[in-house]
């Protein structure tokens, strides 16, 4: 399958377990391998037949600054269900997303969470 590859997207939200987390912005890197043919777009030459990745960066960018959440699993699921609603064509979707700054006693260089889903994870055909 064909992939539509978007790495290291930075984004602020206010998410995370503990209320001072939901309180102010923080810094947070969305990647995503997006699985869908290629062979119509590449003969029509048509946004239209394939992912618009503009657009599939401002999704990830509406959940990031949207509603808090707890946990960095909800915002990738939610970001791959949204992709999947709006972009019919897509197959498959990897979404990694990466909270960056976090202290929890330990040096480190992230702390991400990488979902793999199916379209009909989420749409039922």
């Amino acid at each position: 399958m064909d992939e539509i590859i978007i790495e290291k997207l930075k984004l602020r939200g206010k998410h995370g377990c503990f209320a001072a987390e939901r309180d102010e912005l923080r810094d947070f890197e969305v990647s995503m391998r997006l699985r869908l043919p290629f062979d119509r777009a590449a003969k029509t030459d048509e946004l239209s037949d394939t992912v618009d990745y503009p657009s599939a960066m401002a999704i990830a960018e509406g959940v990031l600054g949207g509603e808090s959440v707890r946990l960095i699993e909800k915002l990738a699921d939610m970001i791959a269900e949204r992709l999947f609603i709006r972009f019919p064509n897509l197959k498959e979707a990897d979404v990694e997303v990466a909270k960056l700054g976090v202290d929890v006693g330990f040096e480190f260089g992230k702390i991400s969470a990488r979902i793999s889903r199916k379209r009909t994870d989420y749409i039922k055909e």
